[in-house]
């Protein structure tokens, strides 16, 4: 009985987290985004003959979905209820599984403040987390906010710091500062679709396959 007691718990446990509250409509869509690169040290040309030139971020309200190409196709599946990633290179079907509740790099200060700037017609706010690796700029709508469940456990890559600073909102512009390059990105076009919008590509079954 304590063990259907439990499972019975971890069952609601996970249907709350990816629910999406009736008060607030969360972005269900896609949004694509375009990348440069800047150097004082490396050849910019040769940056972005082997950094990602786009990046398309699909967002559901539990599960996201991230794909850059340009030097080759990369692409992440983010499940929401388990805290795993599937990853992939091209167009392969072998996964690789990464926990995300584990700390990859490590926040040292955070600011927020307002902008007059506006992206795609949505107001903006910025947000700055200096790494212990590296630096990064967001500008953040405050009128598209992304679900919790798809950043509140997502330790990995700090972006659990992010959603929670940002409110969960929309990333619209970024620079992100590394050791010898600066690689910057912009939104060039959002689509906001319906609330039965699934953001992963793959059947949700590979998780529990790969994920042991």
């Amino acid at each position: 009985m304590r063990n259907l007691s439990h499972i019975t718990f971890v069952i609601i446990a996970a249907l709350v987290a990816c629910s999406d509250k009736k008060s607030t409509n969360y972005f269900t869509g896609q949004i694509s985004y375009v990348y440069s690169y800047t150097s004082d040290s490396l050849n910019t040309d040769s940056l972005s003959g082997i950094r990602p030139s786009r990046g398309v971020f699909r967002y559901d309200t539990c599960n996201y979905q991230s794909r850059f190409t340009g030097a080759g196709t990369f692409t992440y599946y983010y499940s929401g209820k388990l805290n795993k990633c599937l990853s992939a290179s091209g167009p392969s079907k072998e996964f690789e599984c990464e926990d995300y509740s584990k700390e990859t790099d490590s926040v040292i200060s955070v600011k927020d403040y307002p902008t007059d700037e506006k992206i795609l017609g949505h107001p903006c706010r910025i947000l700055e987390l200096q790494k212990k690796s590296s630096w990064v700029k967001y500008y953040y709508a405050t009128d598209l906010q992304i679900a919790p469940a798809t950043y509140k456990n997502h330790k990995a890559y700090n972006w659990d710091v992010y959603g929670i600073k940002a409110n969960g909102g929309l990333i619209l512009k970024l620079e992100h500062r590394f050791n010898k390059f600066v690689m910057s990105g912009v939104a060039d076009s959002l689509r906001i679709l319906g609330g039965d919008f699934k953001a992963l590509e793959i059947n949700e079954s590979l998780f529990s396959a790969i994920c042991k």
